[in-house]
């Protein structure tokens, strides 16, 4: 049996954003270490499910992702505080090849949503 073809690993991290993905809240997790490095708004996107911390999902992405719609990039808004868990994620790799298997199609959904959310006032 054939196997399926690997993902086109883009250029450009910002021009991707799947790896920040996930329905799961308890997706990215927040160790002690990365919630020293981040600043007070940093924090205010965390939440704590019982005593662990984690990047608080929203819309189906972490609360960090600021996807824009016009340049169609993904940037994170606290990139030099982000958590380990996001550090150690490097383009191309097999965890990135993986993440891009399974949800290469919720970046451009979420920017058509966007778009529409835009549109409608």
């Amino acid at each position: 049996m054939p196997s399926a073809p690997l993902p086109v690993v883009p250029s450009d991290c910002l021009l991707c954003g799947t790896c920040c993905f996930s329905d799961l809240p308890e997706y990215i997790r927040v160790f002690g270490v990365d919630h020293d490095r981040m600043d007070d708004d940093a924090r205010a996107l965390t939440e704590f499910i019982g005593n662990r911390c984690y990047m608080r999902i929203e819309d189906g992405h972490c609360a960090a992702l600021v996807p824009d719609p016009e340049t169609r990039r993904f940037v994170c808004s606290i990139y030099p505080m982000r958590p380990d868990a996001c550090r150690s994620l490097d383009r191309g790799t097999s965890a990135c090849l993986g993440e891009l298997t399974l949800k290469q199609d919720r970046p451009p959904l979420a920017l058509e949503a966007l778009v529409r959310k835009n549109r409608s006032g």
